[in-house]
C-alpha cells in the first residue's frame, strides 16, 4: 500500500465511523496492539536509544533507555538533539509514558525484559549531583533506573552481570563513573525485590521467549547473536571469542561499543536485528578486530529489518553488514548532529553493495547536517523525525512501518508506509 491510500485509509476511518472530535483518540486506537501483532516502537527522545516491543502474545521487552544531557562540554561544536517532546519529564519519564499508553489492554504496565545493550550514557541514562532519588534512596533516576521506577522490570540482561568482568574488572575500570554504579546499586537494589538479572546468553533462543502463549505462535523466536566478546555462529550452531583481552584492552582502556549485545528476531518469513553500538570500520588506525559487523553479519543472515550500529556513525554499517543482511527496512535511532557518517549514507543507497529497495527512517536528524549534505541526503530518507513503529503482521508475511509524534503527551500516528512483503 503506497504512502497516500495509507494516509487515507487512516482519514477514512477517522471520517467515516467517528466525530470529527474523536479523531485524535482514531490515532491511538491504531497504534495499540493486537494479538498476533509483533510491534516494534523506537522511540524519539533526543537524548538516545529506546525501543520498545509487544510480542505476538503480549511478552514485552525493552532495549536501552538513554538519557544523556543536553551537551558534550566546552570545546565541542557538536549538537545534541533537542529533548523530545520536551523537558517537562526526562527522557526515561516519557519512555515510560510512552509503554504506559502501548501495554496490552487489561495488563498492568510491564516490562517482562529489559536489555542493556552496552554501558554508554545514550543507552543505559547519565547520573549526576541533579538526578532524583528513588524513593528507595539506594540510586538516582536516568535511564533505565527512571523507567524501572514508573514501570516494573522482571528480567534485566546486560553484557555483564553477575561477575561484570570483561575485558576486565569493570567495577575497578569505571570506577570513577557514577552513572555505572548508580546502575549497580539499581540492580542490586532491585533483585532482592524480586527482579531477575542475567548476561545474554549467546546462541540461545530460550532465554527471551513468550511467556503467555507461545504453542500459538511456533515460528516466533529471540536468538542472541552477540554479548561482550562473544559471537553466536550460525553455520556451527556454537559460540566463540571473536574479540580477546589482549587486542581490545590496550594501556588501561577500551572501547565499550564493539561489546555491545545483539539480537535477532524471527517472526515467520520475517526477520529483524538490533545491535546496540557494534562497529565495523577496517581501515586507516583501526585495528581488524574492530570490525564485528562482518562475522556478526554472517550469521544473522537476511533480514527485513535492522536498527543502524552505533546511530550510523562512520565507524558503522560496513560493506559487509549492509550486503549480509539486505534489509528492506533500516531504522535509525539518532540523537547528534554526526549521524549518520557521510560516507554511510552514500552507502546505504548503494544498489552496488546489495540489489533492491531499502527504506530508511530515521528518529531525528539534525537540521545542519541536512543543510550540510543536501538533497540528495534528504531525499533518501522516508522519514527524519518522529517515533518508528515497526508493525509485523500476524504470522510475519507482512509488515508495515507508521511514524508517531508526541501530542499533548500522547503518541499520534503521522504518517505510514506499506505494506511490505517478508521473504
Amino acid at each position: 500500500m503506497a504512502k497516500s491510500i495509507y494516509n487515507l485509509f487512516l482519514i477514512g476511518i477517522t471520517l467515516i465511523i467517528l466525530p470529527a472530535k474523536s479523531v485524535a483518540q482514531t490515532a491511538d486506537t491504531l497504534l495499540r496492539w493486537k494479538e498476533g501483532y509483533l510491534d516494534i516502537h523506537h522511540f524519539h527522545t533526543g537524548r538516545g536509544n529506546a525501543a520498545f516491543f509487544i510480542f505476538p502474545d503480549g511478552t514485552t521487552m525493552l532495549v536501552d533507555a538513554g538519557e544523556i544531557g543536553e551537551s558534550f562540554g566546552p570545546g565541542q561544536t557538536l549538537h545534541i538533539s533537542p529533548a523530545y517532546p520536551n523537558d517537562s519529564l526526562s527522557a526515561g519519564e516519557w519512555v515510560a509514558a510512552y509503554i504506559r499508553q502501548l501495554m496490552p489492554e487489561g495488563r498492568k504496565p510491564a516490562i517482562d525484559y529489559a536489555l542493556i545493550t552496552h554501558f554508554h550514557a545514550d543507552h543505559y541514562g547519565n547520573v549526576t549531583s541533579t538526578s532524583k532519588w528513588s524513593p528507595s534512596g539506594k540510586y538516582r533516576l536516568s535511564g533505565i533506573t527512571a523507567v524501572a521506577e514508573k514501570i516494573p522490570v522482571k528480567n534485566l540482561i546486560d553484557r555483564g552481570f553477575p561477575l561484570y568482568g570483561f575485558p576486565t574488572d569493570l567495577r575497578k575500570h569505571y570506577g570513577s563513573d557514577s552513572t555505572f554504579f548508580n546502575y549497580l546499586s539499581f540492580v542490586e537494589h532491585s533483585t532482592r525485590q524480586g527482579m531477575k538479572a542475567d548476561t545474554l546468553k549467546v546462541g540461545a533462543t530460550d532465554q527471551i521467549k513468550l511467556l503467555r502463549k507461545s504453542r500459538n505462535y511456533p515460528t516466533f523466536k529471540v536468538r542472541g547473536i552477540k554479548s561482550g566478546g562473544s559471537l553466536w555462529e550460525s553455520k556451527t550452531d556454537k559460540t566463540y571469542q571473536l574479540l580477546k583481552v589482549e587486542d581490545i584492552f590496550r594501556q588501561g582502556w577500551f572501547n565499550e561499543n564493539p561489546l555491545s549485545l545483539a539480537l535477532k528476531i524471527s517472526y515467520g518469513k520475517f526477520d529483524y536485528f538490533t545491535g546496540g553500538d557494534n562497529t565495523g570500520l577496517d581501515n586507516y588506525e583501526t585495528p581488524p578486530w574492530f570490525d564485528v559487523e562482518t562475522p556478526m553479519a554472517a550469521s544473522v543472515g537476511k533480514v527485513e529489518a535492522t536498527t543502524f550500529n552505533h546511530h550510523g556513525n562512520r565507524d558503522a554499517m560496513n560493506e559487509n553488514f549492509l550486503r549480509g543482511l539486505s534489509a528492506k527496512v533500516l531504522i535509525q535511532q539518532t540523537w547528534c548532529s554526526d549521524h549518520p557518517g557521510q560516507e554511510l549514507a552514500h552507502r546505504l543507497g548503494s544498489k552496488s553493495i546489495y540489489p533492491g529497495n531499502r527504506d530508511v527512517f530515521a528518529t531525528y536528524i539534525h537540521p545542519e547536517t541536512k543543510v550540510t549534505y543536501g538533497s540528495w541526503f534528504v531525499n533518501a530518507y522516508k522519514s527524519m523525525e518522529g517515533h518508528v513503529l515497526l508493525r509485523v503482521l500476524p504470522g510475519g508475511d507482512q509488515f508495515r512501518v507508521i511514524i508517531a509524534d508526541t501530542v499533548n503527551g500522547q503518541l499520534k500516528i503521522k504518517n505510514g508506509f506499506g505494506p511490505y512483503t517478508s521473504e
